[in-house]
């Protein structure tokens, strides 16, 4: 892969931005909303929206029945089962211990695209970089946080699982070439797969009918639909397909350092300076892995010319 450009890194902050907002949305809509209720209904709401942005700018679905298999597997190892995953989990653990525990996403990336994929392979800088960047992870939701590793195991590996799915299924929509199909097309689809197994699935396991949510929660529920999935999910397939899995991947690092922004704009909240210091880190981290690309790039643009003119 390349070395990402300047948009790129921007869009990678606003992934980070939008998904550091999930996390108290999601305790927000839980309040009222079952999980898997609430994991259905972001689903479809989020298909209604990309569908009709679809449908408006004049694109249509694949035809091919591989593409729509694809799709299916995407819609159960990045949707269902992780969206299910996470909001028990929370119902069991702390949002600082979900950040760290989602933040290993981008060391699942880095491991199954080496074994995975021709060109992204794990390197020095890529190690050295993600570890760096888990530390600081670490460093800013707090250590102590580590503490309540023994509390609630199940709700940990709950979480713990979610993340590695998100990594994995990452890669593999690169594997298989997905990214290079529009992204506004490949979450609609990827939704639409979601929400037809997601929505039966919540009247089985649980009553949607007889629930009461407050008007918090189902405005929490909309936000997580509209910003946290479908807009998302334009914005995560068309890094995938342009900077790559282990690159997509580091956003992972953000989602707590915006939930950090977020409190601090919307809660009132104020941090010392071990927090800044973790957010340095943390940015290092990122600028780390994308050492040596360059280089690396001129090494096989010369590699190439040499072998065409020694045809």
């Amino acid at each position: 892969m390349d070395k990402p450009r300047i948009h790129q890194y921007v869009l990678l902050i606003l992934l980070g931005a939008i998904w550091g907002s999930s996390f108290f949305l999601i305790k927000i809509t839980l309040e009222t909303i079952s999980p898997v209720t609430l994991t259905a209904f972001r689903l479809f709401l989020a298909f209604l929206v990309l569908s009709t942005l679809m449908l408006a700018l004049g694109k249509r679905f694949p035809k091919d029945r591989r593409t729509w298999l694809r799709y299916l597997a995407i819609a159960v190892t990045g949707n269902i089962v992780p969206f299910i995953l996470i909001s028990w989990g929370e119902l069991h653990i702390e949002s600082g211990l979900a950040a760290i525990l989602m933040s290993v996403v981008p060391l699942t990336a880095l491991v199954v695209s080496h074994f995975w994929t021709d060109d992204e392979k794990m390197s020095l800088p890529k190690t050295m970089g993600t570890l760096v960047g888990f530390g600081g992870v670490i460093l800013l939701v707090g250590p102590d946080a580590l503490k309540g590793l023994g509390d609630s195991v199940l709700g940990q590996l709950a979480v713990a699982f979610a993340s590695f799915c998100y990594g994995a299924t990452s890669v593999y929509a690169r594997k298989t070439g997905l990214v290079k199909l529009d992204p506004i097309v490949n979450g609609a689809a990827i939704l639409l797969c979601a929400s037809i197994m997601a929505i039966p699935m919540a009247f089985v396991l649980e009553d949607p009918l007889a629930l009461d949510p407050t008007v918090r929660s189902v405005g929490a529920l909309i936000s997580l639909a509209v910003l946290s999935t479908a807009i998302a999910y334009i914005v995560l397939y068309y890094l995938l397909g342009m900077a790559g899995a282990n690159f997509t991947a580091l956003n992972n690092y953000l989602v707590p350092v915006f939930g950090m922004v977020w409190g601090f704009l919307f809660l009132s909240e104020s941090y010392d300076t071990e927090a800044f210091v973790a957010l340095a880190i943390i940015l290092f981290g990122i600028i780390i892995t994308q050492l040596g690309k360059k280089r690396r790039k001129i090494l096989g643009d010369a590699a190439l010319i040499n072998g065409k003119t020694g045809e």
